[in-house]
């Protein structure tokens, strides 16, 4: 009994440092504590002389129209249901971020190697904040910035929310689009007033993004705003926009809508 007692112990306790250890394989691992400003831990690595990764987890957005599926390109260990953790990791090297990936991951990565300085216990918020300054406009950092809204997307929390409902307001036309589509992921309440705003944008193509981001809630839910939209909106482009929304949806509420309008 002391032996089957002391080896639950052993895979309890091998268990709870697999969960909070990091993902990358090969590479040559510095644990640290975050301070309360992550993004001057992040700089302090970049100010290295030697490229390095940094890396830390953070709980992730779980959508509720998800339903336990296989992971193409699975390899090792493959869960039957999406993951709770979202792992951000970011490639540093003269004093800024030349690379970033957020992954929800089900395999361990390779990194050839190079050091990986990573951070446990980072705290949601302070992730948002950090990865918020990742997001910019300019063309030479254009894959970074997409790759930090994505991040932000799928963290958990208001923080989250308010950051995508900021770059939804403001920014390029394609960058207010992204947010818009994320956010319209995230839950369609904390999304109607930043797309209420954008349908009433001067810009045509932003309302369009805005029709985009309604047919994007989950578990159809944007159906009936569609209906509103293809209803009321003065721009008759937009209606167009929004009529084939909802034939995309192939919800029955379009469906009689559509009926409506052509039995009259």
């Amino acid at each position: 009994m002391t032996r089957l007692l002391l080896a639950a112990l052993f895979l309890l306790g091998a268990a709870v440092s697999a969960s909070a250890q990091s993902p990358v394989v090969n590479a040559s691992v510095e644990k640290r504590t975050p301070s309360a400003d992550l993004a001057r831990d992040v700089q302090s690595v970049a100010n290295r002389p030697a490229a390095a990764w940094i890396g830390y987890r953070v709980p992730i957005q779980r959508r509720r129209d998800v339903s336990i599926q296989s992971y193409d390109g699975c390899c090792g260990r493959c869960r039957l249901a999406p993951p709770t953790d979202l792992v951000v990791l970011a490639r540093v090297q003269q004093g800024a971020v030349v690379e970033l990936r957020p992954l929800a991951v089900d395999c361990d990565m390779d990194a050839g190697g190079m050091p990986l300085v990573w951070f446990d216990g980072v705290n949601p918020d302070a992730s948002v904040a950090w990865l918020s300054t990742l997001v910019k406009q300019d063309d030479a950092t254009r894959r970074i910035s997409e790759n930090a809204l994505s991040a932000i997307a799928q963290h958990t929390g208001t923080a989250a929310s308010k950051a995508l409902v900021q770059f939804a307001q403001a920014g390029t036309t394609q960058m207010r689009g992204r947010a818009l589509t994320w956010l319209a992921q995230r839950a369609a309440s904390e999304a109607l007033p930043a797309i209420d705003a954008a349908l009433k944008d001067p810009e045509l193509e932003v309302k369009k993004q805005a029709v985009n981001a309604i047919s994007r809630f989950p578990n159809q839910e944007g159906v009936p705003k569609l209906i509103e939209v293809a209803r009321t909106h003065a721009n008759a482009e937009v209606r167009r926009q929004a009529m084939l929304r909802l034939g995309d949806t192939k919800d029955p509420r379009a469906v009689d809508f559509f009926a409506q309008i052509l039995l009259k």
